[in-house]
């Protein structure tokens, strides 16, 4: 559980424990009018269904989708992924600005190396490149044969990457032709 929302759960708690205990302070020790007895009820009422509804969705908040085994992985790194989704190998992203993703030749140095995948024969020499902008990742095709697609983490859709740039976030996968990279 993520700090701010195990904080919000305490103020949540913290909120309808002390509606509750102002409810029976004022209904057993001042006889208050019915209008403040409806109001403290209504509050007690809404604060309950908010802790209700916040410790119900616990389960279905999805935060970024590790593969299973991957809970070593660190943030801000690009992972390459075998078939049953195990890490293979991971390029930093920490304080980089842009990485272009093919295979190592002769005429060009690429900052993410492909040429040892499985499926490198469907990669090019210049694939795909990520871009750092204005605080997010950008991944843009460079013309391949085979193409670059997005399986991005907050719909489960995959996505092809065309003609522009398209961001992309923790989570997401990056699919260059059939070779996955794992975005952290």
């Amino acid at each position: 559980m993520r700090p701010s929302r195990a904080l919000k759960i305490g103020f949540d708690i913290a909120i309808l424990i002390s509606v509750v205990c102002l409810s029976f302070l004022l209904i057993y020790q001042g006889n208050p009018p019915l209008w403040a007895q409806v109001i403290i009820i209504i509050f007690g009422l809404f604060s309950a269904a908010d802790l209700i509804a916040l410790l119900g969705a616990r389960n279905s908040v999805k935060e970024f989708q590790k593969p299973p085994g991957s809970d070593s992985l660190k943030t801000d790194q690009l992972v390459l992924l075998d078939e049953r989704d195990k890490p293979l190998k991971s390029w930093d992203l920490a304080g980089r600005t842009a990485l272009i993703i093919g295979k190592k030749n002769e005429n060009e140095d690429v900052d993410v190396d492909l040429t040892e995948c499985e499926y490198s024969t469907f990669i090019d020499e210049l694939h795909g490149v990520l871009n750092y902008c204005l605080d997010s990742w950008y991944l843009e095709d460079l013309g391949s044969k085979n193409g670059i697609k997005i399986k991005k983490v907050e719909d489960g859709g995959c996505y092809k990457v065309t003609n522009r740039p398209c961001k992309v976030s923790a989570g997401d996968v990056i699919y260059v032709a059939n070779t996955r990279l794992l975005l952290t």
